[in-house]
This record gives structure tokens, sequence and C-alpha cells, in this order.
């Protein structure tokens, strides 16, 4: 995946000018650091998501951002970002679903409401009641608590994704990597980037080293590119990341980042 320089002068969307080191047009709002979706494929930029973190902006699907163009992915958060699209498809649909099945429901209760009215009380009517509203207000809960399950499902998915992506950055490094390094990299706030490596370090992705210049950061325990994994394998690796985070709560990475081992085979 190519990544377009975020210090261009012209805009790729619309050619406006463009300050030194701008990441986004300030005119058209497109970001100037854009790579394949792997959902859609399209080259586009991404924007801030409160729950899915950064998604596309053409298909809206979550996105781990990389602004180092050296930075080889493995696609091994491929299938995990897949997911999280899938889930938060599904949790769309039967939201929906429970909306439209809720308002049903209401409109059922004011008709027999009405009918009571009008022909009075009687077992016939009230069976006919019972017969009518009760599955319909059995499928509106189904179908919001169906919706709440899938929801679930969203974070341990992008957990997964992002620790994936922090260990493709860490094992490419040329030097310790800092907090505020793998923080500018990844475009998160360096607490978020504190705890990613804090994870790598307990997965044994990275260690405890020293620059020359006497700066703390995290050298990878093993300098490698990141070979492309196949499909199959791809799905394999994220099915076990998932697995490490499904076992914890679902918070947002702001408070917390799965812990997973990206390399466990």
């Amino acid at each position: 995946m190519s990544q377009a320089s975020s210090g261009a002068d012209r805009c790729r969307v619309c050619a406006a000018a463009l300050a030194p080191g701008s990441a986004r047009c300030p005119q058209c709002g497109a970001d100037q650091g854009a790579e394949a979706c792997p959902h859609c494929g399209g080259v586009a930029g991404v924007s801030a998501h409160a729950e899915l973190r950064f998604r596309c902006d053409v298909c809206g699907g979550p996105r781990v951002p990389v602004t180092d163009a050296r930075v080889k992915r493995s696609g091994r958060e491929v299938p995990l970002l897949q997911k999280a699209r899938a889930a938060a498809s599904a949790r769309s649909v039967w939201r929906a679903a429970g909306i439209a099945a809720s308002a049903l429901f209401g409109f059922e209760v004011l008709l027999f409401a009405v009918l009571l009215l009008v022909l009075s009380a009687s077992f016939g009517l009230f069976a006919a009641g019972i017969l009518t509203m009760a599955p319909v207000a059995l499928f509106a809960l189904w179908a919001f608590r169906r919706a709440r399950s899938r929801g679930q499902d969203i974070a341990p998915a992008l957990d997964a994704a992002w620790v994936s992506v922090a260990s493709d950055v860490a094992r490419q490094t040329e030097r310790p990597l800092t907090a505020s390094g793998l923080a500018a990299t990844l475009r998160i706030g360096e607490s978020q980037a504190e705890e990613l490596l804090a994870l790598l370090e307990v997965n044994d992705v990275v260690r405890g080293a020293v620059s020359p210049a006497g700066e703390f950061g995290y050298a990878p325990k093993l300098r490698v590119g990141a070979a492309p994994a196949g499909e199959a394998e791809a799905h394999a690796l994220a099915a076990e990341e998932e697995a490490f985070a499904a076992g914890r709560a679902a918070e947002p990475l702001a408070q917390r980042t799965a812990h997973v081992d990206p390399t466990k085979r």
C-alpha cells in the first residue's frame, strides 16, 4: 500500500495549495496521507471516529492509519478490521429492526385501545390482541439484544488490529521506539501509544532500550520486515488474536488496548 506525502504542495483531491506538513486540506478536508482501504480498496484518507477510532473517508470502514510510508504492513489486521466492520453493520441492522418492531408494537397497542373503546372488552378481543402484540414485542426485545451483542464484538476486534499494526511498526523501527514516535506514526495520543508499547513488551515483541543519545524507548526483540501474510494465515492469526481480545471487557483504546499476542501462531 502506497502512501502519499503529507507535505504535498497541492491537495490530491481539489489541487488546493497546502502548507508544508499539512495532513488535511483546509479547503476540501481531504486527508493527504491516503492509502488503499482494506475494505473497499479505494485510495482514500481516514477521519477520526468516536467508536471506530478512524474510518475510511469512502466506505466508512474502520482503519488503522500509518503515517510512515516505510512501514510495511503484515496484513494481519485486515481480517480483524473486517470483523469489526461486519459487527458494526450487523448492529445497525438489528437496531433498525428493533426500532421498526417497537413502532409496530406501539401502533398495535393504539389500535387495540381504539377497538376496546368501540367494541367493548371481550375475551376474544383480548386473546386476539395478545396473540398479535406478543410476538412483535418479543421480536423487538430480541432484536435489541442482538444489536447489543454485536456491538460488543467491535472493540475487541479493533484492539487486536491496533496491536497487530503497532507490532509491525515496532519490528521495523531502526532505533528505540518512544511513545511519542509511535503516537505520531499511528496518529494517536501518547497515553494510547504507551499502552500499546506496554502490551507489546508484555507479549515479548519489544524490550526496553536506551538510545545512544540517552533516550529511553523500546527496541524490537527481533527486527524483521513485515512479510505480508497469506489470506488463510492472516485469518488464522486474526482468529487467535480475537480469542485473546474477547477474553477482556470491551473498552475504547483511550482506556485500554486488548492484551493479545499478534505473533502467536
